[in-house]
């Protein structure tokens, strides 16, 4: 039986973070052809997620619609930031159909319902069945309802916890901007050393030294979001997660055929 992958390409990799509303086209047709490469060697099932980077993040925070329906702009805004996250999505899928990659995309809000910004039901059904047809999903962070708060953001490690555990992945893969988890700000400190394995022995540790505020516009949590969703994964299904740098040319080919050196795993 195939192994089941879901991959995480983040916004940092396929947006430019200092220009709104900017893809990087040709980054995004690299982590494609990457994917379609691995593909081709290795024989695999894949769940596609990405970022919204300089998309929706933008109006999310604007109208702070991660705290839900709060005043009378907060529909407005939940619907600004379904929209933006939907056309970077529309990007990406349109460049992997020019790629020869056969996608179907799908938005978190068509098959699930929050709880106080955790999908707590859904049907994933369909995405199955796309799989076994021979499609490759694509999906994203995205504006969900919720039952508590009217809506709230789901970030794409949000959405795949709620589908690995129906889906059962045997791993799940984070490309993002820096070679994994460091135990300071790499940004800020010279000496940050980049943690092999995150585990049930550090990571309270983990989470206490990793900085959920940046500079960038993040409204999912950054990092520390980033291991606590994935440790849940791991958790729950057994998959073994990974964050490594998407932005080097090759390591998503290499990440996804097992010949990547210099990542964090995080498992439980």
């Amino acid at each position: 039986m195939k192994e089941l992958y879901f991959l995480k390409i983040g916004g940092s990799v396929i947006t430019d973070l200092s220009k709104p509303y900017t893809a990087k086209r040709e980054e995004i047709r690299r982590a494609l052809s990457e994917i379609k490469e691995a593909k081709a060697r290795k024989d695999f099932k894949i769940i596609i997620g990405h970022g919204s980077g300089s998309f929706a993040h933008l109006p999310a925070k604007e109208y702070n619609v991660p705290a839900g329906l709060i005043n009378e702009k907060s529909r407005k805004g939940a619907t600004l930031t379904y929209l933006a996250a939907k056309e970077l999505n529309n990007i990406f899928v349109r460049e992997a159909i020019d790629l020869g990659i056969d996608v179907f995309p799908f938005s978190p809000s068509s098959f699930g319902i929050a709880e106080e910004s955790m999908l707590s039901n859904g049907i994933v059904e369909h995405i199955k069945t796309t799989l076994e047809s021979g499609f490759i999903p694509v999906t994203y962070g995205d504006v969900v309802i919720d039952r508590k708060k009217g809506v709230a953001i789901a970030s794409t490690e949000e959405v795949f916890r709620f589908l690995a555990i129906e889906m059962r992945p045997s791993k799940v893969f984070l490309a993002t901007d820096v070679d994994g988890v460091f135990d300071k700000d790499p940004e800020k400190n010279s000496d940050a050393r980049l943690v092999d394995i995150v585990d049930s022995s550090n990571i309270n540790e983990i989470i206490k030294s990793t900085d959920s505020s940046s500079k960038r516009i993040d409204v999912t949590g950054g990092m520390r979001s980033k291991v606590m969703r994935l440790y849940d994964i791991s958790r729950n299904t057994g998959a073994m997660c990974y964050i490594f740098n998407g932005t080097k040319e090759g390591n998503i080919r290499k990440m996804l055929l097992g010949e990547l050196e210099g990542y964090t795993l995080v498992k439980a």
